[in-house]
């Protein structure tokens, strides 16, 4: 027998363990924690939904109460019962009650060994936290919720006690009940701001009695009723009525402005209470209240149940005659309003907004209109209210009070066109407020849909707004969705308004975009515009001339820009104005592309910065027999395929690797020989007149390929017969006069002169005049004129100019080298 039951016991300790972990299970809170308030013995802990994600409010009572202290000593097992009892009732009240102003029960009560608990709506405090100067929170500067001071005004007074009128009208009217138990701690507040009525551990049906009222001093003060807010007949009679409840309604509308004192005043104490009764219409608390309120108040309080203010005679009171309580009982009960008037009511809210108190905006009233929002008739006219309250808000704020519910609005597909309006004219607005990541994915699908509208007033304001998020899209989206679009409006438009509308989009967009994006498909758009109107044309001019100056490099400029813009000036649709105003845009463009452009030139002349001129005349030695035995095949095939072996400098003492062929090496004569003959029969060794220039162009340095002559024999002069034997002294070696800029070189006494062609040969001994032959012919020379036999005078050096002159070009490095004046005799 005593196994079963403690099977039984076993049992019923399993099925209480599952059912208390199903909120632990269900909700996130730790009881480990302080909890953030208390209503009565009820522990208070903040808590959030782990599906939904939803903020509430876990209820706790620890059973471990009657162990502590002085309760373990006082408390007997009955009283224990009772209190128990007190607290289930007020759990189980709550859950069966339904009422816009009843605290909202999500939880039921679970009870287990040590604790019961349940779970309702998120509470922020109680009415007693808040007018309650000894509260613990009060000492750092007023009480505080999430970190900003509560304090309750005129308005919120007057919406809160209109609000526990309604409901106890409820209580009387539809449950039959007497709350009995009005006090401070009985009203909490919630997220929104409203005023919930609570503390049902003492409600009773009407009429009925609990006998004449005694203080129990063993008892704890959250488990009796206070003496202070209890009707007459309930202190005396013990008796409950309707009207018990409208006299703790007086003294709980005085309470909120006496620092959450009663006008009865007297600690529990019977007798205190009967005196103060009896001075009641002479309180000092009643000098607290408004003026307006003080009337109704003292209906209230009327000793006699029978002459006490009804309370609807208490809501119609002036009291609450004020244009912001009736907007917002207005809002409340919208939803059973006709459409006609909730048009009307929300056109002529605006007006009233900035006089409700912020906290009341935030936490009440928007809400109130998300909630709206599922009505897509009425979203352009709620919509504009939305967005006055969201400008006060901050960016926190914001995400969690404004955007879980404006993104199922901007969900909505084919919104009415005035929607779509309004949330365009707000994007600078949520583009301030909300985080760049959750722009983006949420807000921005609006404008693209906008640009896609039908109709043409959307389509104008997803234009007007682009320009003023482009920076916040991203670059990818910008030219893959939005650029596209606009342009098919541009190109389609047949309106003249949208086409300009269109270019200052696409203008504002510009400094998003890129310059390779403008050359390749801005640029383009506008040269194929054909529309000649003046708006166009000079919405065009003003898009050229900026993305001319600042998105664009010069070359662009040059090739694309200028051409159009002339093309534009030269429209004769133009006014004289119009036409002075291109002209002042191509000036600057101009400007921009000379002085870039020099300022580029002068860089790459400075990259050019050394030019030498060696004599290698003696350098190589040919093998003629390799030109006349017509070896000279195996050079061909190598130039031609890229590998011709490169000359060597005289430093270097190597022969021709042509010819190493040959057993007989041919001397190579002077370039300047007496009586010697044309180009046509000139000898092999006119070829060895060579120059090996080395020119640094910026940070790198090349060597330019010379022509090659000897890789074709027709073009060499015939072989002479013999080498000449005249000493070295008399033998003129000459040089191809070269220059990197405008000067000529030439060889003279070991030392390299600039500016002056290559010297004459000396006459002949005995000879006043003589011929001299050259590479490109003959010329007789008078000895009295040879410069070689008159004393040389030092040459200026000529000026450099920046503009060079007219002289032989030859590619070198990539660039053309001024190659001097050409000098036939050279």
């Amino acid at each position: 027998m005593d196994s079963y039951i403690n099977k039984l016991r076993d049992l019923a300790s399993s099925a209480a363990s599952s059912i208390q972990s199903k909120i632990s299970r269900d909700y996130v809170f730790n009881l480990s924690h302080k909890p953030f308030g208390q209503s009565g013995l009820w522990s208070l802990y903040k808590a959030v939904r782990s599906k939904t994600e939803q903020t509430v409010t876990v209820w706790v009572f620890d059973k471990r109460y009657f162990e502590r202290g002085i309760n373990r000593q006082l408390l007997a097992a009955r009283d224990q019962t009772v209190v128990i009892d007190l607290l289930k009732n007020e759990a189980s009240q709550l859950t069966r009650l339904r009422h816009p102003s009843v605290l909202q029960v999500i939880e039921p009560l679970e009870e287990s060994r040590g604790s019961l608990m349940f779970v309702t709506e998120q509470v922020l405090a109680s009415l007693d936290d808040l007018v309650n100067p000894d509260h613990q929170q009060h000492a750092t500067g007023g009480y505080r919720v999430d970190g900003d001071v509560f304090d309750l005004d005129d308005f919120e007074i007057q919406k809160g006690l209109l609000q526990i009128s309604k409901v106890l009208g409820f209580l009387h009217d539809d449950a039959h009940i007497v709350h009995g138990n009005l006090v401070p701690a009985s009203v909490l507040i919630n997220a929104k701001g409203d005023w919930k009525l609570g503390g049902f551990g003492f409600a009773q049906a009407q009429g009925a009695g609990s006998g004449e009222y005694q203080y129990d001093y063993q008892m704890s003060a959250q488990t009796q009723r206070r003496l202070d807010f209890l009707a007459p007949e309930v202190v005396f009679d013990g008796k409950s009525h309707c009207a018990s409840d409208l006299f703790s309604l007086g003294c709980l509308a005085t309470a909120t402005y006496f620092n959450g004192r009663s006008p009865l005043d007297c600690r529990n104490d019977v007798g205190a209470y009967r005196r103060e009764l009896d001075r009641l219409s002479s309180s000092n608390a009643l000098t607290k209240l408004p003026e307006q309120l003080r009337d109704p108040v003292l209906a209230l309080l009327a000793v006699d149940p029978g002459s006490r203010l009804s309370l609807n005679e208490f809501q119609r009171s002036s009291f609450f005659d004020d244009v912001l309580v009736a907007a917002l009982r207005y809002l409340e009960a919208l939803a059973e309003q006709p459409m006609d008037q909730k048009i009307s009511f929300m056109r002529g809210l605006p007006r009233v907004l900035s006089k409700f108190p912020e906290r009341v905006l935030r936490r009440k009233i928007l809400p109130a209109l998300l909630d709206q929002t599922s009505d897509h008739a009425l979203l352009p006219y709620t919509m504009p209210n939305v967005f006055l309250i969201i400008e006060k808000l901050t960016e926190e704020s914001f995400a969690i009070l404004a955007m879980p519910g404006l993104k199922q609005m901007f969900s909505v597909v084919d919104p009415p066109p005035q929607t779509s309006i309004v949330i365009l004219d707000n994007l600078p607005l949520l583009q301030r407020k909300a985080r760049a990541d959750v722009f983006r994915s949420d807000v921005l699908p609006v404008v693209y849909s906008a640009l896609m509208s039908s109709v043409p007033q959307v389509q104008d304001k997803a234009l007007e707004a682009v320009p003023a998020i482009a920076d916040s899209m991203d670059s990818k989206d910008l030219k893959t969705q939005v650029l596209p679009r606009v342009q098919h409006l541009y190109t389609k438009a047949s309106v003249l308004s949208r086409k300009i509308c269109a270019l200052k989009c696409l203008h504002g967009m510009m400094k998003s975009l890129g310059e390779q994006t403008i050359v390749e498909h801005i640029i383009p758009l506008l040269r194929r515009t054909k529309t000649q109107e003046h708006g166009v044309i000079m919405a065009m001019l003003e898009m050229y001339e900026e993305m001319g100056m600042v998105f664009v490099e010069r070359g662009a400029v040059a090739k694309e820009i200028l051409p159009a813009l002339w093309t534009q000036a030269m429209n004769n649709r133009l006014d004289v104005d119009q036409f002075k105003r291109f002209l002042v845009a191509i000036r600057k463009l101009e400007e921009r592309v000379e002085k870039e452009q020099i300022k580029y030139l002068e860089k790459m002349d400075r990259g050019t910065t050394t030019v030498k001129v060696v004599d290698t005349s003696d350098a190589w030695e040919l093998d003629d027999s390799v030109v006349q035995n017509g070896s000279g095949d195996t050079r061909f095939e190598s130039l031609v395929m890229g590998s011709s072996s490169p000359r060597r400098p005289k430093t270097t003492p190597l022969t021709n690797p042509l010819a190493e062929k040959s057993s007989t090496k041919t001397p190579v004569a002077s370039g300047w020989e007496w009586d010697a003959p044309t180009f046509g029969s000139s000898s092999v060794a006119s070829k060895n007149r060579l120059v090996a220039v080395e020119v640094d162009i910026a940070e790198s340095s090349t060597t330019p390929d010379d022509d090659d002559f000897g890789s074709f024999s027709s073009f060499l002069p015939a072989p002479r017969p013999a080498p000449s034997t005249a000493p070295l002294s008399s033998r003129l070696r000459t040089t191809t006069p070269l220059s990197a800029t405008t000067q000529s070189a030439r060889k003279l006494g070991g030392a390299t002169k600039l500016g002056s062609p290559a010297p004459l040969p000396p006459p002949p001994p005995g000879k006043a005049n003589y011929s001299v032959n050259g590479a490109f012919g003959s010329m007789q020379v008078s000895a009295a004129t040879n410069p070689l036999t008159l004393p040389l005078a030092p040459l200026p050096k000529p000026a450099l100019s920046s503009s060079p002159p007219l002289a032989s070009q030859k590619h070198v490095g990539g660039k053309a080298a001024n190659l001097g004046d050409f000098d036939p005799f050279a």
